[in-house]
């Protein structure tokens, strides 16, 4: 969690994939106004992906991107945050696409 606001920060791996980290971030802004979206140079591929499809589907706004280096154990780390701000329309797209998934569960069983 990022200082002094109540903003989730989601840390991606280059294990995850990006419905993943749409899902996880979908649920961290159902109480939160936003999310920094976290990643490593090899997951910041993902993390980008994740990010432009949120933004595309109208769930989200880009707020702040930026890049970090830090040094740990005499080797430069850099990371990528990407901040989120939910839309207005969050809600209910939400809630529609829960229903939907609802509805194709229900179809499939």
């Amino acid at each position: 969690m990022s200082a002094g606001d109540n903003t989730k920060e989601l840390s991606v791996r280059l294990s995850d994939d990006a419905k993943r980290v749409m899902y996880l971030a979908k649920e961290f802004l159902l109480n939160n106004d936003h999310v920094d979206v976290v990643s490593g140079t090899p997951s910041a591929v993902v993390a980008t992906r994740a990010a432009e499809t949120l933004v595309r589907l109208n769930y989200v706004t880009y707020e702040d991107i930026k890049t970090e280096t830090i040094i740990v154990k005499g080797r430069r780390r850099t990371r990528l945050v990407l901040r989120l701000r939910k839309t207005e329309n969050f809600k209910s797209l939400y809630d529609e696409n829960v229903a939907n998934r609802k509805k194709l569960q229900e179809a499939n069983n």
